[in-house]
């Protein structure tokens, strides 16, 4: 029926379609009301069966409301479900966003202590360095001293370690831990660790550095000072200088003796002075000889080591004794005109292993 209302609707004037297409609708509807729909129980016994009449619109629209029902339920359900799921998804997530959060947690919790060992090893080499470096500037300035003799070269013939000097200590002013590092917090308390960890690692290397060239400067400084020592002791025990006060009336060389009236070798300088005069070492050194020698007089020999020996003769009055040791410009006799002599004067000599030398060029 549908399909030749097609086709005649097909063939009809638009308006007309519409009023055949109404009456037709209701013409259906008209027929479904008339239909029922019978749910009939039978009993068992000798019961008389029991019906119960529907209208089909009334099971149609009770289909549609279950439909609906359900489909609604399981919306729901789904909705539920969904919700159920995002919140075990959040859940999970938090869970592993606050197990990253404790990981990431210790690893900068190590990071931080192991920056806080860092720090504490650059305090030590800090501290370290600062000791290094004032035992080096006191080393070098005993080389000075020793060098311009303000300070005596048997007195500094020991090398003190750096283990005498206080750790810590500057001139005599003890550092605060805060005050050396003061610079390294200061400029670092807003940096990451990491970046603080790097800054540390490379400021160790850089200090380790320094370390090893104190050390190689202490190595230095030590062998100079050594040097220094030898160079001092050496031209402490080297004749300088005038053995007394007075003027040269004889000079090292040939000569005609005064006496004698014989030409020959003069050995020495005759410096003409007062009785009384005294009479100095012109090197540190040791007494050698102390007493009368044929010829010379009352004479004072010293030993100055390094192959250097002195003669100082006819003095009047020796007041050293053999064996002794005596520093240049200590007085050791006083001029005077003991043994083969014409006035009161000092006879001086200068030997360099054993051979008399010409003793102007030690006296200037």
């Amino acid at each position: 029926m549908m399909s030749e209302m097609r086709v005649i609707g097909d063939t009809l004037p638009r308006k007309e379609r519409a009023i055949l297409w109404r009456k037709t609708l209701k013409n259906n509807i008209a027929k479904k009301r008339g239909r029922t729909l019978t749910i009939m129980a039978i009993p068992t016994g000798d019961e008389s069966v029991k019906s119960l009449s529907l209208p089909m619109l009334w099971v149609y629209v009770g289909l549609a409301v279950i439909i609906g029902i359900c489909i609604l339920l399981t919306s729901s359900y789904l909705g539920m479900t969904a919700s159920v799921a995002r919140s075990y998804m959040e859940h999970m997530n938090k869970d592993s966003y606050i197990e990253h959060l404790s990981r990431e947690n210790a690893v900068l919790s190590s990071l931080n202590r192991e920056n806080e060992k860092k720090l504490q090893e650059i305090r030590g080499k800090l501290v370290q360095l600062e000791t290094d470096l004032a035992f080096l500037d006191s080393l070098s300035g005993d080389i000075a001293e020793i060098v311009k003799g303000k300070k005596s070269s048997t007195a500094s013939a020991s090398i003190p370690s750096r283990g005498d000097y206080e750790r810590g200590t500057l001139s005599g002013r003890q550092m605060e831990p805060a005050e050396i590092i003061s610079l390294v917090n200061s400029s670092n308390q807003d940096s990451p660790l990491l970046e603080r960890a790097t800054m540390f690692s490379e400021t160790t290397d850089w200090l380790h550095e320094l370390q090893q060239s104190a050390d190689r400067m202490e190595t230095q400084l030590n062998s100079l000072k050594k040097s220094a020592i030898s160079y001092r002791d050496r031209l402490e025990h080297t004749p300088r200088g005038m053995p007394t006060r007075g003027r040269v009336t004889s000079r090292y060389g040939s000569r005609r003796h005064p006496i004698t009236g014989r030409t020959q070798m003069h050995e020495g300088i005759d410096l003409a002075a007062p009785t009384g005069t005294p009479i100095v070492a012109t090197a540190d050194g040791v007494v050698l000889f102390s007493g009368s020698r044929a010829g010379y007089g009352r004479t004072v020999i010293i030993n100055h080591g390094y192959g250097f020996q002195t003669l100082y003769g006819h003095a009047s009055k020796i007041v050293v004794r053999v064996g002794q040791r005596v520093k240049r410009g200590q007085v050791i006799a006083y001029v005077g005109s003991s043994g083969v002599s014409t006035g009161s004067h000092c006879h001086y000599e200068v030997r360099v292993s054993g051979k008399p030398v010409n003793p102007w060029s030690y006296m200037n």
